[in-house]
Parts: structure tokens; C-alpha cells; sequence
């Protein structure tokens, strides 16, 4: 402790800045603008304004192209393992309940 005290106060504090950029910033409407409306990551069959919402209408996602996407083999699988899951506590808990009636009557 005594001796990161005294780094600390031994070590000058050095505090340099670069002068600010005197050259105005471009303004946004001279950025030109293309009017591309294809979106590669949104391939989407509906205008992007009705798919905004937590429960989106059919045709506003697209195809699964990795395993990871979602809908993809690998999510369906993760489904599978926790619906297997859920089911195997389901039947311990039944069995252990059923078990335990039994031993009291």
C-alpha cells in the first residue's frame, strides 16, 4: 500500500492536448445520397415501415443462410434440447411427488 502510494505521488502527471481542427465539418445534406433502396442484411418481401413491430408479418424476414441464423438448424436444435429438458424435470418432479404420496399414506 505504502509503496503504490508512493509511485503514485512520485510520478508527475503529464497532460498534453492537440489543438482543435479549425476546418468547418461538412454538413450533412452535402453528403450525397443514393437512391439504392435495396438493403443486402433486410431482404425483405414487405415495405420495412409495416415490419416494424414485436410480432412482424410474414414476409418481413428472410431465409436462413448460416446454421446460426434464426430458424436455422441449430436454433431448432437448442429447441429440442430444452423442450427434452423441461421434460425430463417434468417427469422427475411427477415421480418424485408420486413416490412421496405413496410413502405418507
Amino acid at each position: 500500500m505504502v509503496a503504490l502510494v508512493a509511485i503514485s505521488v512520485g510520478t508527475p502527471t503529464v497532460s498534453a492536448s492537440t489543438p482543435p481542427d479549425p476546418t468547418v465539418p461538412e454538413s450533412p445534406t452535402s453528403i450525397p445520397v443514393t437512391p439504392d433502396t435495396v438493403n443486402d442484411f433486410l431482404d425483405l418481401e414487405r415495405d420495412l415501415t409495416t415490419c416494424i413491430s414485436s410480432n412482424p408479418l410474414p414476409g418481413c424476414g428472410r431465409e436462413p443462410t448460416s446454421p446460426g441464423d434464426r430458424g436455422g438448424w441449430q436454433q431448432l436444435l437448442l429447441f429440442g434440447i430444452m423442450l427434452g429438458g423441461m421434460a425430463i424435470i417434468f417427469v422427475r418432479v411427477y415421480f418424485s411427488v408420486r413416490s412421496r404420496d405413496r410413502r405418507r399414506a
